[in-house]
């Protein structure tokens, strides 16, 4: 993402969280929390797909080979 779309949601992050009211201190604390408990489970999901991807490219790979020893029979 470009830095110019990093900055645009940060800033509409922060404004987000001003929304909530309180303290520079009690906003932070809400985010720590949120963030605390988004992140684990994103990276669960993550690393879930990457695990699916893995297991494709097996598979194509496999497939790959399969097709290799195919044309080198037809061409034979």
């Amino acid at each position: 993402m470009p830095p110019l779309k990093v900055s645009a949601v940060q800033r509409d992050l922060e404004s987000l969280l001003k929304l909530l009211g309180g303290t520079p201190d009690e906003r932070l604390r809400f985010w720590e929390i949120v963030k605390g408990i988004t992140t684990p489970a994103q990276f669960r999901l993550a690393t879930k797909q990457l695990d699916k991807i893995q297991t494709q490219v097996g598979g194509i790979k496999e497939l790959a080979k399969d097709l290799k020893a195919t044309a080198g029979q037809v061409n034979g």
